[in-house]
């Protein structure tokens, strides 16, 4: 039996402004090509739908659409899709009741997660075991003891654990009674597993307690994570899908996909899928003439760029020339700015360490920029614009 497992899509999702939808898209329509080719049982979807918990709604049609395309091209296919920590449970489950009967399960009640959902395909039964992701108060019961209920990930998913296994144990049971072969016992989540490498596009669960401990998940026969965008195995046999994208540059440093998971009692085997992103995400360094004009960089005009200039002196206003060349130039900064802060702010510091007054920090910086002291009046208007910015803290209670 063949699974995809998909994480992270984080549809609405735009980098420096830069709205990722087109992108998103060309991911998403390469993988209904496969999925169509390979005809898998199910397609999961771990969590992190949405970018945030309203979306646009350019993204709520591209998700409707790629799964009307799944469902059209394979009316057997059923997906499978819980909430992140992005998404709003509510809205991400709204209408599921209809589209339980159409195969398209979206669980968000945690109530629910020990109702397994089965899939079957060429003699072969899974179970998938979906779980949302457990914010605090996800379980507001206290326990038979009078103990109170546990609110970190690392207490709730324990606590989850012991639901599941459970009612997979008796599910086990009925199977044997019945002297049904093993089905396979896939659980799908979303969390930070102990061990797990982050990168710089994930919002962080802060502290030790938010971590998971994959050895609670011992006895699936496959874990599909989400929330973690690079690929990677948890624990013996877990493993993160990653994001479809790339959504820092600082990430952008290995392959994107999803995993193909051959799925069968005592033996799941997962696969990275890799697919091709509408635009490349690269970081370029080099002097400001080289970039505009030298041929080795032609290679790169269609990418996200996040380019420092290298150059010895400042370049004036050296955006809009570049982008001329690379019109999808998101970033752009310059060594010897970074240079000229580090020193300015070495050599302005005080015995006591303490910087020096803010209207010289401004002299400084125009100085930086323009060669040349600031006039008086630029220095009046200067300091009306600080005034006012100052008021407007006030005026916000910020102080």
């Amino acid at each position: 039996m063949k699974l995809f497992h998909l994480a992270d899509l984080h549809l609405g999702k735009s980098i420096y402004e830069h709205d990722l939808v087109p992108d998103q898209n060309h991911v998403l329509q390469q993988i209904a090509d496969l999925a169509n080719e390979q005809q898998p049982a199910c397609v999961v979807l771990a969590g992190d739908i949405f970018d945030r918990a309203v979306p646009p709604p350019e993204a709520v049609s591209l998700l409707g659409n790629f799964l009307a395309r799944l469902k059209r091209e394979n009316p057997q296919l059923l997906i499978a899709i819980i909430p992140g920590n992005h998404d709003s449970p509510a809205r991400l489950a709204y209408l599921s009741g209809v589209l339980d009967q159409a195969g398209v399960h979206i669980r968000s009640d945690l109530a629910r997660c020990t109702e397994a959902v089965v899939v079957e395909q060429h003699g072969q039964k899974a179970r998938l075991w979906l779980v949302p992701f457990l914010s605090p108060g996800a379980l507001p019961h206290a326990d038979a003891d009078g103990s109170a209920p546990p609110r970190t990930q690392a207490d709730l998913f324990a606590a989850v654990m012991n639901m599941i296994e459970a009612a997979m144990q008796e599910a086990r049971a009925a199977d044997k009674r019945a002297g049904l072969k093993r089905a396979s016992d896939v659980l799908v989540c979303h969390a930070f597993a102990s061990g797990g490498r982050s990168g710089d596009s994930e919002r962080a669960f802060l502290g030790t307690a938010e971590l998971v401990d994959m050895s609670l998940c011992a006895n699936f026969d496959y874990v599909a994570l989400g929330h973690l965008h690079r690929p990677q195995a948890a624990g013996s046999n877990g493993h993160y899908a990653g994001s479809l994208l790339a959504y820092s540059f600082a990430d952008a440093d290995c392959a994107r996909g999803f995993m193909a998971v051959d799925c069968m009692p005592d033996s799941c085997s997962a696969t990275l899928v890799e697919i091709s992103p509408l635009r490349r995400m690269i970081r370029l360094r080099a002097a400001f003439e080289d970039l505009l004009h030298d041929e080795k960089y032609s290679v790169h005009e269609n990418d996200y760029i996040e380019a420092v200039l290298e150059d010895a002196d400042r370049v004036l206003n050296p955006m809009d020339p570049l982008r001329r060349r690379f019109p999808y130039l998101l970033s752009l900064g310059q060594a010897s700015i970074a240079r000229g802060a580090t020193s300015t702010q070495q050599d302005t510091q005080t015995d006591a360490g303490a910087p020096v007054d803010i209207m010289d920090e401004y002299r400084e910086f125009f100085r930086a920029m323009f060669g040349a002291s600031p006039q008086a009046d630029d220095e009046a208007l200067f300091a009306q614009l600080l005034q006012a910015a100052r008021e407007r803290q006030r005026e916000g209670g910020v102080v």
